[in-house]
């Protein structure tokens, strides 16, 4: 084969790849969330229990989280914006979060926004201890998303 050939053949085959790995998904900056005015206002308003960070710093560190959420999507405004406040407010550099913006679905018989991660509804927030999932909230807490992250880890 030809390097030209296969120089295009790879090509062709990391595009192919990368694009069956974000496949309606998109990650994005936490920091990009917040410039939504809504998302700031709401991530503004709300005030985490002390006592709770307090438990629930003890937990996270080694903790991953994978948050999928749709910016068109009423849940995700209502939960997104409180999860990112958690986060801040326990100021632990070794919780790593990565976020992902989802596509509505294409069609009403689309059972899933992310397949490989089992991702029907929106937020889904799927927490890990290395690579093994130990938990999930998915698109309206129990309780609150600061009490259900607390149950995730016991």
């Amino acid at each position: 084969m030809s390097m030209m050939k296969k120089n295009s053949f790879l090509l062709v085959l990391t595009m192919i790849t990368l694009s069956a790995s974000v496949w309606g998904q998109k990650a994005v900056d936490k920091a990009d969330i917040l410039l939504v005015p809504e998302w700031k206002q709401i991530y503004d308003a709300y005030i985490p229990d002390d006592a709770s960070i307090v438990s629930l710093r003890n937990k996270v560190p080694g903790l991953r989280a994978d948050v999928y959420f749709g910016t068109w999507c009423d849940d995700s405004k209502n939960n997104v914006p409180l999860f990112l406040k958690i986060i801040d407010t326990l100021h632990v550099p070794e919780f790593k979060v990565n976020f992902y913006t989802v596509e509505k679905k294409s069609t009403t018989g689309q059972k899933y926004f992310v397949a490989d991660m089992l991702v029907e509804k929106v937020p889904t927030f799927i927490f890990f201890i290395g690579d093994i999932e130990i938990g999930r909230i998915i698109e309206n807490p129990k309780d609150s998303i600061l009490q259900d992250m607390l149950q995730i880890l016991l």
